[in-house]
């Protein structure tokens, strides 16, 4: 049973990781994400999307649906929550995609 358990959380990451990988490459077109950019992340058609500052379209939709989040994270993400960073974007995305 153990094995089972962790061989679906294995699975279960590795599709998290791949899903990442693959709505950041469809971001060619731009600059790749760095450590000193800033990003925001807002609701965007239902969805938490990423943006670069002062863009006007999503560089990153993801799959996850605002209004499944708590009412809290929803007011928030209306407003656009600022994050300076590669690294604290992803952090971040990771929180809301678990």
């Amino acid at each position: 049973m153990k094995k089972l358990i962790i061989i679906t959380l294995s699975i279960i990451s590795l599709c998290i990781a791949v899903n990442f990988a693959v709505l950041t490459a469809k971001s060619d077109e731009r600059q790749p994400l760095n450590a000193n950019r800033t990003y925001i992340i807002k609701n965007y058609e239902g969805k938490i999307a990423c943006f670069e500052e002062d863009s006007t379209s999503p560089f990153m939709i993801t799959e996850v649906y605002v209004i499944n989040l708590p009412p809290l994270d929803r007011a928030m993400l209306e407003d656009g929550i600022e994050i300076v960073g590669a690294k604290n974007l992803s952090r971040v995305l990771e929180d809301y995609r678990t």
